[in-house]
């Protein structure tokens, strides 16, 4: 049986314990392969674009594997969620979220949603109940010179669809950043990208 190990913030912050080799992240206290990291690497590098794509040895190279390794862990974490909920299944008119949109929540976020079904039915479950406040929409209508829907729950013009659209994909990315932070450990090497205190990083200020 794998120790559990004491979860922190997925976005580390200096604290990144030392792994086993073979170790990419914990998640729910137990340890996700580095296999699962390095054949998705393979087969960037062997894909049509690897020739646009930073040395593996680089600065850049070594925060496309962290960027990588973010991606896959969305993906364990929304697989796991799958397992623990028993409302996985979306109810019956529930729409999936668009994922053309999906960048304004990051690239990582973004990427997971197009590359995984897993994340996409944990997105949709937890958005579900997004709705938009009457009277956001009546400003909203007001400014673009709309009328406002008769029902706020029912978006039947674009701009309330993509109003509902942009909440729940934001709802989506707090249940995310809450789910990160509670059960995953990142470990020494695989920072988040962004993480200022992380060597790589290519923003700092």
């Amino acid at each position: 049986m794998t120790a559990a190990v004491a979860l922190g913030h997925g976005h580390g912050h200096g604290h990144a314990p030392v792994a086993p080799a073979g170790v990419m992240a914990y998640l729910d206290g137990e340890p996700l392969s580095r296999e699962l990291l390095d054949e998705r690497l393979a087969g960037l590098r062997a894909g049509d674009k690897a020739c646009v794509l930073p040395r593996p040895d680089s600065r850049e190279g070594r925060q496309l594997t962290r960027w990588v390794a973010q991606v896959i862990i969305t993906e364990q974490l929304c697989a796991n969620e799958l397992r623990r909920r028993t409302d996985a299944v979306p109810e019956t008119g529930t729409k999936p979220l668009e994922v053309s949109t999906a960048i304004a929540v990051g690239s990582i976020t973004a990427a997971a949603l197009a590359g995984s079904e897993a994340v996409r039915r944990v997105a949709a479950v937890v958005s579900a109940d997004v709705r938009i406040p009457a009277a956001q929409l009546a400003y909203a209508a007001d400014v673009l010179g709309e009328e406002p829907p008769a029902d706020a729950g029912v978006p039947v013009a674009g701009w309330h669809a993509e109003l509902v659209q942009s909440a729940r994909l934001e709802a989506f990315a707090r249940w995310l950043n809450r789910a990160m932070h509670e059960r995953v450990q990142l470990v020494h090497g695989l920072e988040h990208p962004g993480d200022s205190f992380q060597p790589d990083n290519l923003h700092r200020h």
